[in-house]
């Protein structure tokens, strides 16, 4: 994930900064420290919460729905994390279990 991927057309600069550092941790999902990428999910959150205050009615429905695009996409790549967390869960749970056989 990139950091274009995470930006739209109203994204405030606040939200840039945010989204910038986020896509960094996903890039380096690897070796990320993932209580700092929730709390950049959190932080991104607030800020959307206020600019949303910020916004005429006619405004508010445009951004959210672009922002819904762009939570999706968190969503997918949150979840695709969860799931190389459980499979290497389980190659170290086999991993272990085949060396207790043979000791």
């Amino acid at each position: 994930m990139n950091k274009n991927d995470l930006d739209h057309s109203q994204t405030p600069i606040a939200l840039r900064e945010i989204n910038e550092q986020i896509a960094a941790q996903f890039e380096s999902s690897s070796e990320s420290d993932f209580s700092e990428l929730k709390a950049l999910l959190v932080r991104r959150d607030s800020v959307i919460k206020e600019h949303l205050e910020t916004l005429a009615p006619e405004n508010k429905q445009e951004f959210a729905n672009l922002e819904l695009d762009v939570n999706n996409r968190l969503k997918e790549m949150a979840q695709s994390l969860l799931e190389e967390a459980k499979d290497d869960i389980t190659r170290f749970v086999r991993s272990r279990s085949a060396v207790k056989k043979y000791k």
